[in-house]
């Protein structure tokens, strides 16, 4: 109850200083206000040293009843004018401490514009009491309604406790007492006790799996988001950069270095493209949106026309890519989404590789109904214990390759591509030696007649 008490007061001393803080900020903007209104008036007075007339504005200011003083001083700091009153009712010890003892100085340096020339200073002083009326009484309002609502909780509390917990214990002993009564005299006393308590350890222990498997994943995301800013941070640096030297006309009447430029701008804006359409891409499917065309598709055919493609990728790093096709069948799948496996396959298997290294991209037949579409790299390989977690979204595996750009989640979409085709993905690899990327697809009708036919025997 005390500590339910403590903390009402404490909510309501916050509410007091915040409601304190407004006043003192809306005491400025009074200010400003009233500047805005007299200063051209009192700077029209300066100008033409009317006493009279700035005499007449300072006495009008004090209609507000905030305002204790205000001073029309000309260019040379002489006062031409100023009226004061002093406050009408003292500030309590309270308004004094949250508030303030004294009124706050405002100033303003008169100017004629279109003169361009300075003919004095207008001062005002505000009382912050007189501008917060109402301020003690809702101080303490809030106050008592804060110890108000914290004594009604804690009795809520108390009798929330007292009914579920307290009652509830006791009648757990009591039940023990009982049990205890009855049973027979080789029994141990502890035996319930030891039961609730393996019963508690288990259900702890299960919570604590249950917390640690939940935290798995956000722990995973966490690493992603950190892993994605300085995915698109690097590409977005480099494209601001390069285009300020540009702009700057640094490199601009060197044509090989402006080349150079814009060739590393629109490297890092592919780069950008592509990692922004990976998040794209796994969001549509984890979200299941994305429809899937199957229809009879040749491996063999979709590797020879994007074969260009695949060279210039792997040219990057001065890698060679070959072929090995050894059937011609057809398999039932999405031509775009096989497309994309095959690209993520070989983009993989060139980042993962060494400079002057070697991909082979191959098709080969299956003893069990299907046909493999697979990528081999001469890389550094997947260490064993890591192999089935590369598919996981927001993982990569480990390598000692430095800055190699990527989110984790190429891998990722390709098994949910592979799986939402039909197919099933995996992956080969040797540490030191090289990683064998592949997925399996199901046989078209016609292709499965052929193999039919050819081990038929001829009558």
């Amino acid at each position: 109850m005390f500590i339910a008490l403590v903390i009402g007061a404490v909510f309501a001393i916050m509410q007091i200083l915040l409601d304190a803080r407004n006043e003192r900020k809306d005491l400025s903007v009074h200010a400003k206000s009233i500047l805005d209104y007299a200063g051209l008036p009192a700077a029209r007075a300066a100008y033409r040293l009317d006493d009279v007339g700035a005499h007449e504005l300072v006495v009008s200011l004090l209609s507000d009843p905030a305002l204790v003083k205000a001073e029309i001083l000309d260019e040379t700091g002489l006062t031409l004018a100023r009226a004061a009153r002093t406050s009408t009712k003292p500030p309590s010890i309270l308004e004094q401490l949250l508030l303030g003892s004294g009124a706050e100085m405002f100033a303003r340096d008169l100017r004629i514009e279109q003169a361009n020339i300075d003919v004095g200073t207008l001062i005002i002083e505000l009382d912050p009491v007189a501008a917060a009326p109402g301020f003690q009484q809702r101080t303490w309002n809030a106050l008592l309604s804060g110890l108000l609502k914290s004594t009604i909780l804690a009795f809520l509390l108390t009798a929330i406790f007292q009914l579920i917990i307290t009652k509830r214990v006791t009648r757990l002993a009591e039940s023990f007492s009982s049990a205890a009564k009855h049973k027979p005299k080789t029994a141990r006393r502890g035996d319930e006790l030891d039961l609730l308590e393996e019963r508690v350890l288990q259900s702890t222990n299960a919570l604590a799996k249950a917390v640690i498997e939940a935290q798995a994943p956000n722990k995973t995301k966490s690493v992603f988001l950190a892993s994605m800013s300085h995915e698109m941070r690097t590409p977005l640096n480099a494209i601001i950069g390069y285009a300020e030297a540009l702009e700057m006309g640094i490199g601009v009447d060197n044509i090989e270095r402006r080349n150079s430029y814009l060739k590393n701008i629109s490297s890092a804006g592919k780069q950008l493209n592509r990692l922004l359409g990976d998040i794209l891409d796994f969001s549509k499917i984890e979200a299941g949106s994305i429809e899937f065309e199957i229809e009879d598709v040749s491996l063999a055919e979709t590797i020879r026309s994007d074969i260009q493609q695949l060279e210039e990728i792997a040219a990057e790093r001065q890698i060679s890519l070959k072929t090995d096709i050894s059937t011609e069948e057809m398999v039932r799948a999405d031509q775009s989404r096989l497309r994309q496996i095959l690209l993520n396959f070989v983009t993989n298997a060139t980042k993962y590789n060494f400079s002057g290294g070697t991909i082979i991209v191959g098709v080969t037949a299956r003893p069990d109904g299907q046909q493999r579409l697979y990528v081999k790299d001469s890389g550094s390989g997947i260490p064993p214990n890591q192999i089935q977690s590369i598919f996981e979204p927001f993982v990569r595996a480990d390598n000692n390759l430095p800055d190699i750009p990527g989110a984790g989640l190429g891998l990722a979409i390709c098994k949910m591509l592979a799986e939402g085709m039909g197919g099933h993905i995996g992956c080969d690899s040797v540490v030191a030696e090289g990683s064998t990327f592949w997925v399996d697809l199901k046989l078209s009708a016609s292709s499965v007649s052929s193999r039919k036919d050819s081990a038929s025997p001829i009558a």
